[in-house]
């Protein structure tokens, strides 16, 4: 990823980050952008590419990580972006100070990026119980459903017709920032699509519509971190409830994400030493 974004050119005129031209050029939608702002993107950056990391240099760095692994087996990307970073300041082709630091400062937009994948990896991994994420999804798709036909909904306990849920409804939107302006434009959405599947004769899945997989594993995350103690991974004490649910969340890291025993490990550390300085997004 690195080296790709050192051979970018900056997209001055499109309001994007590095990572999201990046994404872009990978084939990845972005709302707002298509495949001419891709178009556009190209025409403009003439040079692109011609200049920047070679793959020879990412290749060198992460045998240096190898070589210098403390004896666990693995290497993390942490270790190859410190091993490029610190190479930066020895490297024979960069030229001046300036080039030198857009190098670096791009080593950090990498590391954050990360960061965001591996945070969103171990709240899936977290939300990754079928059945509660289908019984919410079911709670949620009735009372849209009741919303937009302007109907009322079977409390599934008590029997009693009821509005729809209005906080329940928000409460899952707000997880993909879901303005209270747009939320009937959502709503609609969400039922359009479930109809155009039925027209075809399919079924609606929740993990078939992008957003709403998103907005419900979220919810459910935040429903069950504090049951898990994730902070608790940092301290010296883990408890026999606690540390059964935490090799649960291992297990779907390395079924689901093709992480290995030790790389599980160091991940959930991670993720959980974010949590406890408070730095995770809501």
């Amino acid at each position: 990823m690195w080296a790709v974004m050192t051979r970018l050119e900056d997209p001055k005129k499109h309001n994007l980050s590095l990572v999201q031209k990046m994404k872009l050029y990978d084939g990845k939608v972005l709302p707002g952008y298509t495949q001419d702002t891709v178009k556009e993107l190209r025409k403009e950056a003439k040079r692109e590419g011609m200049e920047g990391i070679s793959p020879r240099y990412v290749q060198d760095k992460i045998s240096n990580a190898l070589v210098n692994d403390a004896g666990e087996g693995t290497i993390n990307p942490f270790m190859v972006l410190n091993e490029l970073d610190k190479g930066l300041r020895h490297h024979s082709l960069i030229t001046n100070d300036e080039q030198r630091k857009r190098f670096a400062e791009i080593i950090g937009l990498v590391k954050r990026e990360y960061e965001e994948i591996v945070k969103n990896e171990v709240q899936r991994a977290i939300s990754a119980d079928e059945d509660a994420v289908s019984k919410l999804a079911a709670n949620y798709i009735d009372n849209i459903k009741a919303f937009t036909l302007k109907e009322r909904v079977k409390n599934r306990y008590t029997g009693q017709d009821e509005e729809a849920d209005e906080r329940l409804m928000r409460s899952i939107e707000e997880k993909i920032d879901i303005p209270e302006n747009r939320k009937d434009d959502f709503r609609r959405e969400i039922m359009n699509f479930i109809g155009a599947l039925a027209v075809d004769g399919k079924k609606f899945q929740w993990n078939t519509n992008e957003r709403l997989r998103r907005a419900l594993e979220l919810k459910l995350f935040e429903d069950q971190k504090d049951s898990i103690k994730l902070k608790s991974l940092v301290s010296a004490v883990v408890d026999k409830d606690t540390q059964e649910k935490i090799d649960i969340i291992k297990s779907r890291l390395i079924k689901n994400f093709g992480y290995n025993e030790v790389s599980a490990t160091d991940v959930l550390n991670y993720v959980a030493s974010i949590f406890a300085r408070g730095d995770a997004k809501d």
